[in-house]
């Protein structure tokens, strides 16, 4: 039974949960591409029956595509779309099980990352939401010189976890932890079916009592929250009028230097649409650009818990997973600037300033936030499942793909002629944007967003894979390995498998940027690194002695860029900056970002 109270839908439930023609060069791409399908991971999936062995997740996760479709206008877009609160029956299985027993065992079997949240001052001002990396086994140098370095940073259950003042963020922790969640992820994947480009599932780590365990704030993605162990407080605002501040970024509120608060956000005429504790079960969907914040302050106020100790199984613990078809560009305003660009036709939105030759697709601020609300808010829209499939079936050169293709298409034109009137713009005809570059866009989107969703299903299948080997090993064979470890296993941590596919997928990203530069589609494309960037590279030799006379490759930020582009500043997961790196001793970008 689902009810729409204030724009939010409530769903109860009580047991498992079942929801209801141009030149030749100008052709559209899907004639020259054939569809991208990964075959050898999706017959393994469906060999080995993991959608059903995940039903419950699954069906979660149909629901939820369902949602994001039944509030799809048909112009595309989704203003419309709502939050919504699922609460678990008690008597009923949990949708996902996971608890800091098992965290606790993939930290003893596997080298995780991790870090945590906070809000910086800056000059007497406080900032946005930021992340820092969480140490590891480090000495006083935030190095340990007796193991590897990837053995150094390993975290410690008892340092590191259970002496936290604040939310740990396992992030993209469905492709770390291959035990239960990468099969979970996979879950989620399968069940959206092409609602998003892919899934990344980060997982949340919070002590009760914590005043603020995330300050208000705004995501990319839209997410999918499960709480899987003690209680969370939510509060879920509707998004700011974008027009107070058109440089804000709407997508990345209350982070980085802007400093977000509920004042603020009353101020900008955001309204509070849930304030709701989560109890394991429960599950929330938050659309990307809804604010909200989080706190276990007042979680456990009966009086059966006055003056009680909190033990480490009422810390809270939930999943976010993240639908990341805006991470990936796969947006109208994405396309539209692509289409735009790859055709040489002027952009109305863009403004003479520096920051928009950085080549992204998605700059979200500036004249854009200055347009109607229905129009702002098309551009800012995903694209609908209609785009991708994991089904073969689905050839996307049958009829009823064909129009699927055409109707988005059509929409992208729309918002484009939409835009360019409302900024009293008029093109002149020889330079206007046509329909069939629209659809060549579209079907250009189409191709490297399925190769992104083929990467992500790869991926949780690679560890799914690695865990019934661990298994048939009898498992334990990464459990306090000490100094050494043979070189094959090595490999197989998630560490070293992970980034291989993050990688692969921020070339695909970069395709669709060098198209947007150069017409056509671009083998061997090197990904454009940029401030905040993860990325890996040859740690500075004073504090990391070579291995089988090799100097190893650690993870560091980008944190800042030579003028020309040439040079970069790192900084590595122990504090250490390492000025005027070559791109040459670079590898990546790979990572996706962070998000609370």
């Amino acid at each position: 039974m689902a009810l729409l109270i204030n724009n939010v839908v409530l769903i109860l439930y009580t047991s498992i949960i079942v929801f209801p023609s141009s030149s030749a060069f100008l052709q559209p791409l899907f004639k020259e591409q054939p569809l991208a399908v990964s075959p050898d991971s999706t017959r393994w999936v469906f060999e080995n029956n993991l959608d059903n062995k995940y039903a419950i997740t699954s069906t979660l996760f149909k629901e939820v595509a369902l949602h994001l479709r039944m509030h799809t206008d048909s112009n595309g877009s989704r203003a419309s779309c709502p939050p919504f609160l699922m609460r678990r029956n008690e008597n009923e299985p949990m949708m996902i099980e996971f608890n800091c027993n098992d965290l606790e065992s993939a930290l003893s079997c596997d080298y995780l990352s991790a870090c945590t949240g906070s809000r910086k001052s800056n000059e007497g001002k406080i900032g946005g939401w930021e992340m820092e990396d969480l140490g590891g086994n480090q000495d006083e140098h935030g190095y340990n010189q007796d193991v590897h370095s990837f053995q150094a940073k390993r975290l410690d259950w008892k340092e590191d976890v259970l002496n936290a003042t604040n939310t740990i963020i396992f992030n993209s922790a469905g492709s770390y932890i291959s035990s239960t969640l990468a099969a979970t992820s996979l879950a989620a994947l399968h069940g959206l079916d092409g609602a998003s480009a892919g899934v990344c599932m980060n997982l949340y780590v919070t002590p009760a009592m914590v005043k603020t365990s995330a300050p208000p704030h705004t995501d990319k993605q839209d997410v999918v929250v499960v709480q899987t162990q003690g209680r969370k407080r939510w509060r879920v605002y509707s998004p700011p009028d974008s027009s107070f501040d058109s440089e804000l970024d709407p997508f990345k509120r209350g982070k980085g230097t802007d400093s977000l608060t509920l004042e603020m956000l009353e101020r900008e005429n955001s309204e509070l649409l849930l304030d709701v504790t989560l109890y394991p079960g429960d599950t929330l969907f938050v659309p990307a650009r809804f604010p909200h914040t989080t706190d276990t302050l007042d979680c456990y106020d009966n009086e059966d818990d006055i003056g009680r100790s909190f033990e480490k199984e009422d810390w809270s613990m939930h999943l976010t997973v993240g639908l990341d078809s805006h991470v990936w560009n796969l947006n109208y305003i994405s396309m539209r600037t692509l289409a735009l660009r790859s055709h040489g036709i002027h952009d109305v939105l863009l403004q003479q300033t520096a920051h928009n030759f950085d080549r992204n697709m998605d700059m979200c601020v500036g004249r854009v936030n200055q347009l109607s609300n229905d129009l702002r808010e098309g551009l800012y829209s995903s694209v609908d499942d209609t785009m991708l499939s994991f089904h073969s079936k689905n050839d996307r050169s049958s009829p009823k793909s064909t129009q699927s293709m055409e109707k988005l298409a059509s929409n992208l034109l729309s918002f484009h002629d939409r835009t360019n009137l409302e900024c009293g713009f008029r093109e002149d005809e020889a330079q206007s944007l046509t329909f069939d570059q629209c659809l060549q866009t579209v079907n250009h989107f189409q191709y490297v967003g399925q190769k992104i969703a083929n990467s992500h299903q790869d991926m949780y299948v690679a560890a799914v894979k690695e865990e019934q080997m661990r298994v048939n090993e009898e498992g334990g064979w990464a459990r306090n390995v000490g100094n050494s470890m043979p070189d094959e296993r090595a490999r197989r941590l998630s560490i070293f498998r992970v980034p291989l596919y993050f990688q692969e997928m921020d070339m695909c990203r970069e395709e669709l940027r060098a198209w947007g530069d150069f017409l056509g589609t671009h083998e061997n494309i090197s990904p454009m690194i940029l401030v905040g960037d993860q990325v890996e590279s040859v740690f500075p030799t004073n504090l990391c002695r070579e291995v089988d006379g090799e100097h190893p490759f650690n993870s560091a930020k980008v944190i800042k860029i030579s003028s020309d582009g040439m040079l970069y500043d790192l900084q590595y997961f122990n504090g250490v900056v390492q000025k005027g790196v070559q791109e040459y001793y670079l590898r990546g970008p790979h990572g996706i970002g962070i998000y609370i």
